[in-house]
């Protein structure tokens, strides 16, 4: 969705800024209203200008020298805010106080809305709206404070200072809301970045945010102000609610890494730890797709029905497990994928590699079992050898091809006297158009 220039045209008579972003958070559109209430975009944004790199204009002109360091965050939460805004909320830009609202568009978009709302100047705070409040602090059930022009509290009410932990005495009239969080860290390395969310927090009416407190304690803060520069603000203990948010995130995740852990154990050998069978199949499938040179090797142990029958399964498996070792041990591609696929065979798929270095892969193998202590799992047994079929090919291969060509190069390899290297031609290139 593409806002018509009538109705750009349209809100800027009823002046009302209005700028349109794309499902990506890019710009599309504009009107004459939005360079007025934000003259440091005038000449600036451009249409697909990310809405991340708006907000560092946007932050560049309100932060100050000390809050600086922090733009990246408040940039981050303005996004925050841009994706999940539901109600419209008020805040102070350039001297005049704004009304944001947005609206997300049926394709996924979202327009933000501006409206420039009468603001007094800072002095024409009357006392008579203040004072009132001030003396109905004490009915409020959450947490309550004012705060002035200069962002100093000028009147709180007991369940404020019993949600800071503020002894009795303890002065809060004349502190501004950092000095209190800072005074609750004074013996504790502070968790949270709370300067950075009490100074954006302070600029936007209606919108929460939150706030660490020692003892894994969590506050959520919601400012309004007033036309004078005056805030109200309240504060709850989301204490509990964030725990349970915690514990559902950490299941969450625990979840996950066992469902990661359940999906790797589904597709990993029991008895070499290699990778089995399915994911030999899978990964095939996908490097024969791929645009660069693949080997395959298909290994396969000699006489491994003799060894079982004249020592024993125990012995065979020690002797599985010794060959997926070093041929584990000769692959140094991490790209690579060593698989037991079945019984006493093997298969490596190297990526991006020629045939002259997976022949080299494969020799290598041969002369590292020669030299494996074979005597330590049965002293009757003198060495065991293996047969090699390799097959390479430029991709897009047909994968299945692949392997049949390399399984024929295995069997030429055991007809012909085992402990060998065998080479098939490569197979045809896959006519599956990639993409």
């Amino acid at each position: 969705m593409k806002l018509s220039r009538y109705l750009l045209d349209s809100l800027d008579a009823l002046g009302i800024g209005v700028c349109e972003y794309d499902e990506q958070m890019r710009a599309l559109c504009w009107n004459q209203t939005f360079l007025q209430l934000f003259p440091e975009d005038e000449g600036e944004i451009y249409v697909g200008e990310p809405y991340a790199d708006n907000l560092v204009r946007f932050y560049q002109r309100r932060l100050s020298r000390e809050e600086m360091p922090e733009i990246a965050r408040h940039v981050a939460e303005g996004v925050t805010r841009h994706e999940n805004q539901t109600q419209p909320f008020e805040f102070i830009h350039n001297g005049r106080k704004l009304r944001a609202s947005s609206l997300r568009a049926p394709d996924g978009g979202r327009v933000r809305l501006w409206q420039r709302l009468d603001v007094e100047s800072h002095s024409e705070t009357a006392p008579e709206l203040v004072l009132p409040v001030m003396d109905a602090l004490r009915f409020i059930p959450d947490g309550a404070s004012i705060l002035d022009a200069k962002e100093r509290v000028i009147a709180a009410n007991n369940a404020f200072r019993r949600l800071y932990d503020l002894p009795k005495g303890t002065p809060v009239v004349g502190r501004t809301l950092d000095e209190i969080i800072a005074w609750c860290w004074r013996e504790a390395s502070p968790a949270g970045a709370w300067r950075a969310a009490i100074s954006n927090g302070l600029r936007y009416d209606g919108v929460p945010f939150e706030i660490e407190l020692p003892g894994q304690r969590w506050l959520r803060l919601i400012a309004r102000h007033s036309t004078g520069g005056v805030s109200f603000f309240t504060h709850a203990d989301i204490t509990a609610a964030k725990r349970q948010q915690m514990e559902l995130l950490e299941a969450q995740e625990a979840l996950r890494r066992a469902n990661v852990a359940l999906a790797e154990l589904a597709e990993t050998d029991g008895l070499t730890g290699l990778a089995n069978h399915r994911r030999f199949v899978a990964r095939l499938a996908d490097a024969s797709a791929r645009r660069e040179p693949l080997s395959l090797l298909m290994i396969d142990a000699d006489h491994f029905k003799t060894i079982n029958d004249r020592f024993g399964h125990l012995v065979g498996d020690a002797c599985l497990k010794a060959i997926a070792e070093v041929i584990a041990a000769q692959i140094t591609s991490a790209s690579a994928l060593v698989a037991r696929v079945g019984g006493e065979e093997f298969g490596v798929l190297l990526g991006d590699t020629p045939i002259e270095a997976a022949q080299e892969v494969a020799t290598a193998i041969r002369r590292a079992l020669r030299r494996v202590p074979w005597r330590l799992l049965h002293s009757e047994l003198t060495g065991v050898t293996v047969s090699i079929g390799l097959c390479a090919g430029e991709g897009p291969l047909d994968g299945t091809s692949l392997h049949a060509r390399a399984d024929e190069a295995l069997y030429a390899a055991k007809r012909n006297g085992r402990d060998r290297i065998e080479m098939a031609s490569p197979p045809a290139a896959s006519r599956r158009i990639a993409g």
